[in-house]
């Protein structure tokens, strides 16, 4: 039996929902999960990193660092959708790629950037969504917390992915490890 408090409470939710249609709730649903599974993924290849074996902690802390802005940007979803009254429906995380996929610090570069990508269209869909539905405000939020943000990330992994390829050797791949770990402490999408 659904407890009557809780149902009232939802319904006063809902009073002040306004030009927040469905499909974009959904969708922005399904993004919020998008980056929380990119944290995970990200949270991953940071400790694979951190190995022993591996011993990058260049590579680790920028890793590391994805992952927290991974999961800060799904606490932003989370607290704009509850401000236009919409309903959070966190689903299962699914496991991260093994990280057999990726032995060196390139391969690794290379899965973020797909992912990166990949998070990138899923917001320009969301926006081509919200503007189907006559929703300027989460145009707006999408535009002002993401767009720019992305691009300036898939940016940083295409550059670093190019400094790895040409260095292609031990001592090329160590040094590569001390650069990102000086000219990183921002993160891949800078200060805030």
């Amino acid at each position: 039996m659904a407890n009557p408090m809780r149902l009232m409470r939802r319904t006063m939710c809902q009073l002040m929902r306004q030009n927040f249609a469905k499909s974009c709730e959904e969708k922005l649903n399904d993004q919020l999960n998008m980056e929380l599974k990119a944290c995970h993924q990200y949270l991953a290849m940071a400790y694979h990193f951190d190995r022993a074996d591996m011993s990058a902690p260049g590579v680790h802390n920028f890793l590391l660092q994805a992952s927290r802005e991974e999961r800060e940007h799904a606490e932003t979803i989370m607290k704009y959708m509850n401000k236009r009254g919409g309903l959070i429906k966190l689903s299962a995380v699914p496991e991260p790629t093994p990280t057999s996929a990726f032995e060196d610090a390139l391969a690794a570069l290379r899965l973020a950037l797909q992912m990166e990508l990949e998070v990138n269209q899923h917001l320009l869909d969301l926006h081509a969504v919200a503007g189907k539905e006559n929703d300027p405000n989460l145009c707006d939020f999408i535009e002002a917390n993401f767009l720019q943000e992305q691009v300036d990330g898939q940016k940083v992994l295409a550059d670093y992915i190019s400094q790895l390829e040409r260095a292609q050797s031990d001592l090329g791949v160590y040094l590569f490890d001390k650069y990102i770990a000086v000219s990183n402490a921002d993160g891949m999408h800078g200060k805030k």
